[in-house]
């Protein structure tokens, strides 16, 4: 089973994705990619239990197959080729080879069932959509004021409040606050959520300065952001 790619193609998303993949994990499946090859495109996947990103790159695959590689080796691989570089990858029972020109790397892999994938729980939700500029730049206005390591969990994030026509977010490390908000295009019934600090410096890194929409879905223990080709599952701190 073979997927064949450009080295453009697979740098940019598979950076986005391998950022919140941590070098040494207790479990040795949590530091690697999850690759899901189906109709000419490939899913890449990564979570650290806390928090998962996905996104779909369009590539010639000649089977539909799954598997997890390294992905901290794999991005580091991918940065070393030249830029035009074409990407072979050739997967068997326990190992890829990635071929390009006359590069060749084997990779060691681990079964994609065993991969712990993070699903939308279900039951109530609010839905909320506003433009990738426009998060961005709320969240770029108040991540400063948050907590890093702080004992009292709940500062180590924002809250996220929507009521009425309102999206109010708002951080504190208990010695400063900050605060902004924005006017959404209908009315929702009150909702506050604690998005941890990690998932926030996500979202501004993944964030385009464009007018598409990113749809924000929150319930009472996950928040689910989608835009372009990016879903972003995480969960949310009790407080």
């Amino acid at each position: 089973m073979n997927i064949k790619i450009n080295r453009e193609t697979l740098l940019k998303p598979l950076t986005s994705v391998a950022s919140i993949v941590e070098k040494r994990h207790t479990l040795p499946i949590l530091s690697n990619l999850l690759i899901d090859a189906k109709k000419n495109q490939i899913h890449l996947t990564a979570t650290d239990l806390e928090m998962q990103i996905s996104l779909s790159v369009d590539s010639a695959t000649d089977a539909d197959f799954s598997t997890t590689i390294a992905a901290k080796k794999l991005l580091d691989i991918c940065r070393s080729l030249p830029d035009s570089a074409e990407i072979n990858m050739a997967t068997s029972e326990s190992r890829i080879t990635l071929k390009a020109g006359k590069s060749r790397f084997n990779l060691q892999t681990l079964p994609a069932a065993d991969y712990p994938v993070m699903t939308k729980t279900q039951g109530d939700s609010t839905l909320v959509t506003i433009d990738q500029r426009r998060l961005k730049e709320l969240l770029k206005q108040v991540e400063f004021a948050m907590a890093q390591q702080d004992i009292r969990y709940y500062l180590n994030g924002l809250l996220f409040e929507v009521t009425g026509n309102k999206l109010n977010i708002v951080g504190t490390d208990g010695h400063r606050l900050s605060f902004t908000s924005t006017e959404l295009q209908q009315n929702y019934e009150k909702q506050e959520i604690i998005l941890p600090r990690k998932t926030v410096i996500e979202l501004i890194k993944l964030l385009d300065d464009s007018e598409e929409d990113v749809q924000i879905e929150m319930s009472a223990n996950q928040v689910n952001f989608s835009f372009a080709n990016i879903k972003l599952i995480s969960k949310i701190i009790d407080g």
